[in-house]
């Protein structure tokens, strides 16, 4: 493989090749073409997103998987907020739900009622309802978008989806190994300046040549490799360039004032009702459980602040 590396300097160079302790994603470009990608690596970050959730084997694999293609989805996006992938089910499995910011920071959950654990993921998923969710900080509603639940696996529905509402060729592989979750996307950009091969009939030929080299070859290489190593493996002869890493990793949005103002929306009488009979309101983040606990004092203070009150 031809390989060129794009570094900003030599110590993010060192940790581009030397340090794989870390999540990682990669963005690359098959040179001269229209063909770009992402590589992303996910282990501590998942860990940390489940540490208080105890989850079977396959609602980690079906939440690792997501988190993955929630990686490589935001990472092809100029993000300034938050994108959401989430999937809800009539089944056992009621949510499953992946986020990633603009940092690369992301969290995930899963909520499910009886027994799950023979399930496959693809058909913990297939009566559900995808939805993605693009919050841009500027904006002044969310984007959303509804998934068709045609595929026979999460890669498989991001990329109908994409090709039916971006209209823009994309492929995933997602794939695990002692709970390491890895995964890359390649896109066909409708255009691409710095291209060579302009012939459509020719560049369709290398977008199949390079999808079939993924086809063959992914689901045998291991996370523990080096990204480098791993696109060398998967294309040997490709001339491909590779950029700085970013890391991933766990972060949760929750805060109290986001709590308080959650307080606001379900409104004074129903927090009234909420303090007689409980004495007291709890509240637990679902992503990273932490817990949020407001006495009676407390809840007529915030509605105070936001110029209401609670009369008891």
């Amino acid at each position: 493989m031809g390989y060129l590396a794009c570094a900003q300097n030599k110590n993010d160079q060192n940790i581009n090749f030397m340090d794989n302790s870390k999540d990682t994603l990669h963005r690359f470009i098959f040179e001269n073409t229209d063909i770009r990608g992402n590589y992303v690596r996910l282990n501590h970050t998942i860990e940390e997103a489940i540490q208080h959730q105890a989850l079977p084997q396959n609602l980690l694999t079906a939440l690792g998987e997501l988190m993955v293609a929630n990686a490589l989805m935001a990472s092809t996006l100029k993000l300034d907020g938050s994108l959401t992938l989430q999937i809800q089910t009539n089944g056992p499995l009621k949510l499953l739900i992946a986020e990633c910011n603009e940092n690369l920071g992301m969290r995930g959950t899963v909520k499910w009622s009886g027994p799950i654990e023979s399930l496959v993921p693809i058909d913990l998923i297939k009566e559900g309802h995808f939805i993605i969710t693009l919050n841009q900080k500027n904006a002044k509603t969310p984007y959303q978008g509804i998934v068709p639940m045609e595929g026979n696996s999460i890669s498989e529905l991001l990329e109908n989806y994409m090709l039916r509402s971006e209209q823009i060729q994309t492929k995933l592989w997602i794939h695990s190994q002692d709970n390491i979750f890895h995964g890359f996307l390649i896109q066909k950009l409708p255009f691409n300046s710095l291209a060579e091969v302009v012939d459509p009939n020719a560049m369709k030929n290398v977008w199949e040549h390079v999808v079939a080299l993924a086809d063959n070859s992914f689901e045998f290489i291991r996370p523990s490799l080096k990204t480098s190593d791993i696109l060398q493996d998967i294309f040997p002869l490709e001339t491909i360039r590779l950029y700085d890493s970013s890391f991933p990793e766990f972060a949760c949005s929750c805060s109290k004032k986001n709590v308080e103002n959650m307080l606001r929306l379900i409104g004074k009488k129903e927090c009234e009702s909420i303090i007689e009979e409980q004495s007291s309101i709890t509240i637990h983040c679902d992503f990273c459980n932490e817990c949020y606990k407001y006495s009676e004092d407390e809840v007529d203070f915030v509605f105070n602040e936001s110029g209401y009150s609670i009369k008891h």
